[in-house]
């Protein structure tokens, strides 16, 4: 029992599965190869024992009723009682009697190789088909006899496949191809369901798949073993960075509401002051600060949680709208290009909201460093929704695009501080689009300033 249950566990294997695939094939191949021509009837081929003493009592039947040299010597024609015509083979001097001149060349080809009454043999010929030789004696001579039948020709299209090596080949393939193919099936199916866990993972989505461990050969079940156990211990990382990010949340906030609130009775007491206004600003950056690292930490844990198909243009629509009445406010013309014709014929799988927040980080990062003027642009390049958003700003230098999108990062602190920047806005943006696996990315704007371009799949039904 513990031999069969060793055997049985081997057979899920890898290497055993090609070993054992590989050597079935190859033995229905080598099979094929060595009975299927046997199968021909156009070879020289041994009477079995049956036919063989079917024939025997022909050819005596034929010894009892025939005067066998009236017939060699006259020519004639005669005929066994179950449809065999009978030719006579003188064996002094090789002459025969009772082939029709038509077959003359096939029966000579035949009594070549069919010459010994000890092991008589058949082979069909066209229309026809031989049988002997036989011995037979008479009062004068001693003959050969053999049979002629008529019988109906063997298939043209098989008589091609046995001349032709390469229809034998393509046989031999359509046979061995089922058992490949299944081979390669048992070896695709968990590796697949293994890349769909995988892409399950890439995207947010932390869901073990109890199949990866009872399906499949045996390497690739202890590879999905160890996939479940990594997509366990990120499930448990993800609980700790979620507690951790609650008890940031509100460790941090009190103490700030409990210095706003200093604040406030200090001025309450004393009076304005530089100083105080300067600490009132610091918190609120504080404040800022902490908010925009828990939105970025929130993204990334949950992002997964709400997802749907929307069409395209619901990303800038509100956005549009709030975004054109803050830059009136503060002078500076928004200029919008929409290029899409249909909108509603594309569409989009993600998360609405976070999306729309990440167009609206980048116009709000613009609109803090334009002159005088923002233009958004938004067209479909093959399977692909872009979004540029373009300022007339001083831009930042050429080392500096692939940077700004790292947390934290500022190109020039007094001028991010001027700004109210935290270094945060453009990583948001950037962790919402690669969850969406887009791109975004920067470069230098046709209008002077910065360019930001947003590169999003479209969704294919």
């Amino acid at each position: 029992m513990h031999l069969f249950n060793r055997i049985k566990k081997i057979r899920n294997y890898l290497a055993y599965q090609i070993f054992a695939s590989f050597w079935f094939t190859f033995a229905i191949l080598l099979g094929i190869a060595f009975i299927l021509p046997h199968y021909d009837a156009r070879i020289f081929s041994n009477l079995e024992s049956g036919e063989l003493a079917f024939y025997q009592r022909e050819s005596q039947s034929t010894e009892v009723e025939y005067n066998l040299d009236e017939v060699f010597e006259r020519g004639l024609a005669v005929k066994t009682p179950n449809g065999f015509d009978v030719i006579l083979l003188e064996k002094n001097t090789g002459m025969f009697r009772g082939v029709p001149e038509h077959h003359l060349k096939a029966f000579q080809t035949f009594i070549f190789r069919a010459d010994n009454p000890a092991k008589p043999l058949q082979r069909r010929f066209g229309n026809v088909e031989y049988h002997g030789p036989f011995v037979l004696q008479s009062p004068q001579r001693e003959y050969y006899q053999y049979f002629l039948k008529r019988v109906d020709p063997q298939t043209e299209l098989i008589n091609k496949l046995f001349d032709s090596p390469w229809l034998m080949l393509l046989l031999l393939l359509l046979i061995s191809t089922p058992v490949l193919l299944w081979l390669a099936w048992k070896i695709a199916k968990p590796v697949k369901a293994l890349r769909i866990s995988a892409n399950a993972v890439a995207t947010g989505n932390l869901a073990i798949d109890p199949r990866l461990e009872t399906e499949g050969i045996n390497e690739l079940r202890k590879v999905g073993r160890s996939f479940n156990q990594m997509v366990s211990s990120l499930q448990n990382l993800r609980n700790y960075q979620q507690r951790l990010l609650s008890d940031i949340s509100h460790e941090l906030k009190t103490p700030l509401t409990r210095m706003q609130l200093a604040v406030s009775l200090i001025r309450r007491r004393n009076g304005e002051s530089n100083e105080l206004t300067r600490i009132e600003n610091e918190i609120d950056k504080l404040n800022t600060m902490i908010l925009d690292l828990l939105t970025l930490s929130r993204q990334q844990l949950g992002h997964h949680l709400t997802r749907e198909v929307f069409t395209v243009n619901k990303i800038w629509e509100d956005v549009l709208e709030n975004a054109k009445f803050e830059t009136e406010q503060n002078g500076i013309s928004l200029y919008v290009s929409q290029r899409i014709p249909f909108t509603d014929h594309h569409k989009l799988n993600g998360n609405q909201v976070l999306l729309a927040s990440a167009l609206e980080n980048v116009i709000r990062n613009a609109q803090k460093y334009a002159k005088s003027m923002i233009k958004v642009t938004m067209y479909i390049d093959k399977a692909e929704l872009i979004i540029l958003v373009d300022d007339d700003g001083m831009g930042i230098p050429d080392g500096e695009y692939d940077q700004i999108f790292r947390p934290f990062y500022r190109v020039e602190q007094d001028r991010a501080r001027q700004t109210g920047g935290t270094g945060l806005g453009l990583a948001i943006v950037a962790n919402a689009i690669q969850q969406h696996k887009g791109l975004v990315q920067a470069a230098k704007s046709p209008i002077g300033g910065l360019r930001v371009e947003i590169r999003l799949p479209l969704w294919v039904e």
